[in-house]
């Protein structure tokens, strides 16, 4: 048997917006993984012309499609920025070609999640809705915060994007409430964190979770400076998932926080 580990074939839903080209430079630029498939919806101007055009590599020579039967023929995972319908649409193509499925799609309803822990009983299948480490760790840091301080403290978290994003608040801030909401009911306490959300100017992403006492405040914040920590991230998880087994997976999965 070969010492030589596999690349990853990889393929990306939405090749031509901004994270699919954010996302489309990362593979390349990661020794792991192989750009094998880009695809884009019927009437978009970069159908037919290469994904090396599109991020300026003329040796990448592989022509974006809109046939979904084209994209998943020769690849390991897929990962997918989209809204929710094309979540939808491209979860259930690819348990039907068996392939490792991505998501970084944020403001997803419950249905469209259980829809991934459905398609996860056939494929592998990992969502996060912010795939930076650090935001994630900030998730993480802001429940063991209310496990301390949370019966005393009011909670708020604000969130800051870009004008341009279209989901308010974000699926992070969304996440980060959820998880400091079970920690309060775990521990009895009878109240919610609240979301502030703003979206202004071109700022790519800040989470601030406040924890207003009497005559204190304490600040935990994550900010992205680039879309590149998003992408990259996503990457590194296409790497690990192409190496798991069907199942649903998770940030803290990835980061081997689950259970603690």
């Amino acid at each position: 048997m070969s010492s030589r580990k596999k690349i990853i074939n990889v393929g990306v839903v939405g090749i031509a917006g901004r994270m699919g080209m954010a996302v489309t430079k990362s593979i390349v630029l990661n020794t792991k993984t192989k750009i094998t498939a880009g695809i884009e919806h019927k009437q978009h101007k970069a159908i037919n012309t290469t994904i090396g055009s599109l991020i300026g590599k003329d040796n990448i020579d592989i022509k974006i499609t809109s046939d979904k039967q084209l994209f998943f023929k020769d690849i390991d995972v897929v990962i997918e920025f989209g809204l929710a319908d094309a979540t939808k649409e491209f979860l259930i193509a690819a348990k039907k070609y068996k392939v490792a499925y991505v998501s970084g799609s944020t403001g997803l309803n419950k249905k469209t999640i259980n829809l991934m822990k459905k398609v996860s009983a056939h494929i592998p299948v990992f969502w996060s809705p912010n795939m930076s480490i650090g935001a994630n760790l900030l998730k993480e840091l802001s429940s063991q915060v209310t496990k301390k301080i949370g019966s005393e403290f009011d909670i708020d978290i604000i969130d800051l994007h870009h004008k341009h994003k279209k989901d308010t608040p974000s699926g992070t801030a969304l996440n980060i409430k959820n998880d400091i909401d079970i920690t309060l009911l775990k521990n009895k306490v009878r109240k919610k964190s609240s979301i502030i959300a703003m979206r202004s100017g071109d700022a790519t992403g800040e989470h601030t979770v406040v924890f207003s006492g009497q005559g204190e405040r304490l600040e935990l914040k994550h900010i992205s400076s680039s879309r590149e920590i998003f992408s990259e991230g996503a990457v590194k998880v296409a790497e690990w998932i192409s190496r798991k087994p069907k199942g649903f997976y998770q940030m803290q999965d990835y980061l081997g926080l689950k259970g603690k």
